[in-house]
C-alpha cells in the first residue's frame, strides 16, 4: 500500500477526531466574531491549502455574508504593499506552517489591525506563532508528497467553523453524518475511468460552486501524482474560451453536487457529449438515475449529505482513483517528479 493510499483511508479517523477536539475552540471562536463581525475575510495559501482557501470562500459567503477573497503574497513579500487591514479577518491555511510568504502575509495582517487565524497541521509551527487563534487539523503525520488527509482535514475544518457562525440547522445537521459518510465514500469503486485515463495527455477537471475548489484539487493531483496535464475550469468559464480544445475523446471529469449549479453542469455535460467528448461524472447517488443517459463514465457516490458536504466526500473517493492511476500510467505516487513535502516560497 502506498503511503497516498494509506494517508486517504485515514482521513475519516482523522476527521472524527478533529470535528470532538475543535467543537469547544470553534464554537467559542464563531461565538465571538458574531458579536462583532469583519467587514471582509482574506485566506492565505498555497497549492492544495489555497483550493481550502477558495473553498472557505463560498462558504463564507454563502452561509456567513461575509467577502472573502485570497491573498496575493507577493503583494507583501516582493511588492512591499501596505493595505488597510482593520476590522478583517486574515486566515492561513497550511500543512506545515513554514512557508515564508504565508508567514508575512499573516505577519503583515496582524500589524495592520487584522484578527489571524491559523488552520494548520503542525501546531508549532512559524505560521501558528503569528496567528491569533491556532485552529489544529489533527491528522498527524503525513509522509506522501501528494497531500491528502490533510487537505481533507481542512475542509472538514472550514465546515465546521462555517457551521458554528452561520448556525445554519441543516450544516450543523451534516456535520455529526460526516465521518460515517467518508468511510462509506472509501467503499465506492472509481476503478473503471482507470482504463480509460492511462494513455490520456490532457484533460479537463469541471466544477462549479463548492464543486470548484475540489475541480482544481483533482487536477493539481493529476499533474502532481500521474503527470497528467490536467486543467480545472468552472463550469461556466471553461465556455468562454476553453471548450475549443475538446474534441472526440477527450477527457472531462465532472464534480457535481445536488444544489443550483446542477443545471448548468449538465449542460455543459451535453454540449461535451455533443463533440464526442469522453465524459466522467463524479455525484451522488441520488443523481445518478437523472443523469445515466448524460455521462459516458459514472463515478458513484454515497447520496447527498449536503451541497457544501459533497465536494469534500467526492475529492475522498478520488484520491483513491488518483493513487490507482498514477500507478497504472507506471509511476509512484508517494514520489512526484521535481517535488518535495514542504515547499518553501518567498
Amino acid at each position: 500500500m502506498t503511503w497516498m493510499e494509506k494517508e486517504t483511508r485515514e482521513a475519516p479517523r482523522s476527521i472524527e477526531k478533529q470535528l470532538k477536539e475543535n467543537a469547544p475552540l470553534l464554537r467559542e471562536f464563531a461565538k465571538w466574531l458574531k458579536k462583532s463581525p469583519p467587514l471582509f475575510a482574506v485566506t492565505a495559501a498555497r497549492g492544495s491549502s489555497g483550493q481550502a482557501g477558495l473553498f472557505l470562500k463560498y462558504l463564507l459567503e454563502t452561509h456567513g455574508g461575509i467577502i472573502t477573497t485570497t491573498a496575493a503574497p507577493s503583494v507583501f513579500t516582493l511588492y512591499k504593499a501596505k493595505l488597510n487591514w482593520k476590522n478583517s479577518l486574515m486566515i492561513g491555511i497550511s500543512q506545515s506552517g513554514e512557508s515564508p510568504d504565508i508567514c508575512e502575509v499573516l505577519q503583515k495582517a496582524r500589524k495592520g489591525g487584522a484578527m489571524t487565524v491559523a488552520f494548520v497541521n503542525q501546531t508549532q509551527s512559524p505560521l501558528a506563532e503569528l496567528a491569533h487563534l491556532v485552529v489544529p487539523l489533527w491528522a498527524g503525520k503525513e509522509r506522501a508528497v501528494a497531500a491528502t488527509k490533510t487537505f481533507l482535514a481542512s475542509l472538514a475544518s472550514l465546515l465546521q467553523f462555517t457551521a458554528y457562525f452561520s448556525e445554519d440547522p441543516k450544516l450543523l445537521s451534516a456535520l455529526t453524518k460526516l465521518p460515517e459518510v467518508l468511510y462509506t465514500a472509501l467503499e465506492m469503486d472509481w476503478s473503471c475511468a482507470v482504463p480509460h485515463l492511462t494513455k490520456a495527455t490532457d484533460i479537463f477537471v469541471i466544477g462549479r460552486g463548492f464543486g470548484f475548489p475540489i475541480a482544481r484539487e483533482a487536477a493539481l493531483k493529476l499533474k502532481e501524482t500521474s503527470n497528467l496535464h490536467a486543467e480545472a475550469y468552472s463550469g461556466a468559464e471553461v465556455m468562454h474560451g476553453p471548450f475549443a480544445l475538446v474534441k472526440k475523446e477527450f477527457p472531462l471529469l465532472f464534480f457535481m453536487q445536488k444544489d443550483a449549479t446542477l443545471r448548468s453542469l449538465l449542460e455543459v455535460v451535453k454540449k461535451a457529449n455533443s463533440c464526442k467528448a469522453k465524459t466522467i461524472l463524479a455525484l451522488p447517488q441520488d443523481l445518478v438515475r437523472s443523469t445515466q443517459s448524460l455521462g459516458k463514465i459514472l463515478l458513484p457516490l454515497p447520496k447527498s449529505l449536503h451541497p457544501a458536504y459533497d465536494p469534500l466526500i467526492a475529492i475522498q473517493a478520488f484520491y483513491l482513483l488518483a493513487e490507482k492511476l498514477a500507478k497504472a500510467r507506471g509511476l509512484n505516487p508517494d514520489q512526484p517528479q521535481h517535488l518535495k513535502k514542504v515547499t518553501r516560497t518567498v
